[in-house]
C-alpha cells in the first residue's frame, strides 16, 4: 500500500473531504495528486498531513525516507525520557543530532527546539518568562506574525502542543486572560476543527483541565465548572484515565465548593473522592494523590 493510498483510506475513514485534511497545508490538488500516486509530498508536507489525520505515529522507514524521520523520532524519543525523570539519556539523544540541525526542515527545527526547551527547564531551570519567549519563538516558525491575543484558525500537532504551553506560561506570570484566550480558542477548535476525535477528545480533556483552573483563580466558578465537567466528560470518551483527567474532577470539586450553595455539597465531596480514587488506583504521580487526598480530608472529614 503506497503512502497515498494510505492516506485516502484514513480519510475516507474519517469522513474528511480533500478540503478537510489540506487546509493551510497544500492545495487540494495535490492532495488529490498523492492520493492517487502521481505526486508525493516534501517530508515536511507529509508531517503535517499525517498529523492531522492523527497518524504521526504510523511514520517507518518505507514510508519516509529522509533523516527529517529519525530527527523528529529521536526527539519524541527524548521527549519521553524527559517525561519519565532521564534528563541524561535525553541531553545525550540531543546532542547526537544536534550537529545537523541547520539541516532540518522548518517542522523539526520546531520539534527540535520544544523538546530542548522542556530538557533546559529540567536540567537548568527556567524562568516561565523565559519558557514564554521560547515558545513563542519557537512558535514562529511557522506562525510568522503570531499573536497570542489572536491566535490563527488552523494549527499542527506542534503549534497546538506549544500554544498550550504558552497558555500556561502566561497563567504563571499571572497574565490569566491572555492564558484563558488561549485555550478557549483551543478548545473550540478541538470541538470544531479536528478530524481526529480520538486524537480531539484527548487534547480537550488536557485543554479543559487547564482552562477551568485558570478560570477558578479568576474567580469563575460556574464557568470553571462546566468546562471541568466537559473535560471528564472528553476523558470518558477516550477511556484514558490520567492526571488530566483527574485534575479535571478535582477542579469540579473546587468550583462546586467556591460556589457556595448548600445543595452541591455532596456532588463536591464526590467528586473529590472520584478525582483522589482514580490517582490511587491508576497509580498517577503521587504529589497529585496526596494532594487531592489532603484536600478530600480537610473538607469532606
Amino acid at each position: 500500500m503506497t503512502i497515498g493510498e494510505i492516506i485516502k483510506s484514513r480519510r475516507e475513514e474519517l469522513g474528511a473531504s480533500l478540503e478537510d485534511v489540506c487546509h493551510g497545508i497544500c492545495s487540494e490538488s495535490m492532495l488529490y495528486k498523492v492520493e492517487g500516486g502521481t505526486k508525493s509530498f516534501k517530508p515536511e508536507t507529509l508531517a503535517l498531513i499525517l498529523e492531522r489525520l492523527g497518524m504521526h505515529n504510523v511514520f517507518d522507514g518505507e514510508l519516509i525516507t529522509t533523516n527529517d524521520y529519525r530527527y523528529v523520532q529521536t526527539i519524541k524519543q527524548a521527549n519521553k525520557m524527559i517525561l519519565v525523570g532521564n534528563t541524561e539519556k535525553a541531553d545525550e539523544m540531543l546532542s547526537d543530532i544536534q550537529v545537523d540541525y541547520e539541516r532540518f526542515s522548518v517542522s523539526t527545527k520546531q520539534r527540535f527546539d520544544m523538546c530542548e526547551t522542556l530538557l533546559v527547564e529540567k536540567t537548568v531551570g527556567m524562568s516561565h518568562e523565559q519558557k514564554l519567549d521560547s515558545f513563542e519563538k519557537i512558535i514562529r516558525y511557522t506562525i510568522e506574525n503570531f499573536s497570542p491575543l489572536k491566535p490563527p484558525c488552523y494549527f499542527t500537532d506542534s503549534e497546538i502542543r506549544a500554544l498550550n504551553v504558552i497558555a500556561n506560561c502566561y497563567y504563571y506570570i499571572s497574565d490569566l486572560d491572555t492564558g484563558i484566550v488561549i485555550l478557549r480558542h483551543l478548545k473550540k477548535y478541538a470541538e470544531e476543527i479536528l478530524i481526529d476525535k480520538n486524537y480531539a477528545a484527548h487534547f480537550e480533556t488536557i485543554v479543559c483541565n487547564n482552562l477551568s483552573e485558570m478560570l477558578l483563580q479568576c474567580g469563575n466558578y460556574d464557568d470553571a465548572i462546566e468546562i471541568a465537567k466537559d473535560g471528564i466528560r472528553w476523558a470518558k470518551t477516550t477511556n484514558v484515565i490520567n492526571e488530566v483527567a483527574s485534575g479535571c474532577m478535582y477542579n469540579y470539586a473546587v468550583g462546586l465548593l467556591k460556589r457556595g450553595n448548600k445543595e452541591d455539597i455532596e456532588q463536591a465531596r464526590q467528586m473529590a473522592f472520584d478525582a483522589y480514587y482514580t490517582c490511587k488506583v491508576y497509580n498517577i504521580f503521587p504529589k497529585y494523590t496526596k494532594m487531592f487526598k489532603e484536600f478530600y480530608d480537610k473538607n469532606f472529614h
